[in-house]
C-alpha cells in the first residue's frame, strides 16, 4: 500500500530525514513543497504493507515539533 505523508515543521525536513525511510526501502519519492503560513512542508511517498507500518516508519525518525499527516494513495 502507498501512503503520502505530510510534514510541516519550521524548517525544511523531508529531504534531510527522507534518508531512512530509502535505507529501508520503501521510499518512492520525497520533496520539500513552498513554504506556507504555518512554516515549511515536504512530503515523502512511501510503499508499506498497511497503515500501521506507515505509522511506525515515521515514529522510528523522531521529528520534533512537526505536525504529521498520513494518508493512503489510491493506486490506480
Amino acid at each position: 500500500m502507498r501512503f503520502m505523508v505530510f510534514v510541516r515543521s519550521p524548517s525544511p525536513l523531508a529531504a534531510l530525514h527522507g534518508d531512512a525511510l530509502r535505507h529501508a526501502g520503501v521510499l518512492l519519492d520525497a520533496g520539500d513543497l513552498v513554504p506556507g503560513a504555518c512554516g515549511v512542508s515536504g512530503y515523502w511517498l512511501i510503499d508499506v504493507r498497511d497503515h500501521e507500518e506507515a505509522v511506525e516508519r515515521v515514529k522510528r525518525i523522531g521529528l520534533p515539533a512537526c505536525v504529521v499527516e498520513i494518508r493512503q494513495v489510491a493506486v490506480v
